[in-house]
């Protein structure tokens, strides 16, 4: 998919993405202190990362963006949950948000012709394309949360909320006591 179309398939992209991969899992492994639920994570990062740069980067540039993603990930999730509270189980927001935008960035750097890449893209463009993803983003996304909110609304009762959705909602536990 990060090649975009069956004409842009080729060895370049499949290395990139098997870097990208490989970073992930190597940092994450031991950013997470071997801790299961970021091992499976950290190659995600790293192909979150990777798509859009997979056709430009040198692969070792695509194994830096997949080791840089794969750190942030778990330093993220674990700021998310321990400091922040925020309830984002399966780390989304870390996983494709933030890694997304670092291989927004990573495209401008790694796809420079200097560091090895093919040429092509502008480290600034990279910027001021990634900024206006994460606007739209956000905006569209705020404005579908506000109807859905008004329409029939988002939030759990308090009591739903301490129970969790999987309870309130599913009527099915995370463990079989529940």
């Amino acid at each position: 998919m990060s090649a975009q179309t069956m004409d842009g398939i080729s060895g370049l992209v499949a290395v990139n993405t098997l870097m990208a991969m490989v970073g992930g899992i190597v940092t994450s492994l031991i950013a997470g202190k071997n801790d299961p639920g970021f091992l499976h994570n950290g190659p995600l990062a790293g192909l979150v990362a990777v798509c859009a740069g997979s056709d430009l980067m040198h692969p070792i540039g695509a194994l830096i963006t997949g080791g840089v993603a794969g750190v942030l990930f778990v330093w993220l999730f674990t700021q998310i949950q321990n400091r922040f509270h925020i309830d984002d189980v399966l780390g989304v927001w870390p996983l494709h948000g933030i890694c997304g935008i670092w291989g927004g960035i990573a495209a401008g750097i790694f796809g420079t012709e200097a560091l090895g890449g093919l040429g092509g893209v502008s480290f600034i463009s990279q910027i001021i394309g990634t900024v206006a993803g994460v606007v739209i983003a956000f905006v569209g996304g705020w404005i579908v949360y506000t109807v859905v909110d008004k329409v029939s609304g988002i939030r759990l009762s308090e009591e739903d909320e301490y129970n969790g959705a999987d309870l309130a909602i599913h009527k099915i536990g995370a463990t079989s006591e529940d």
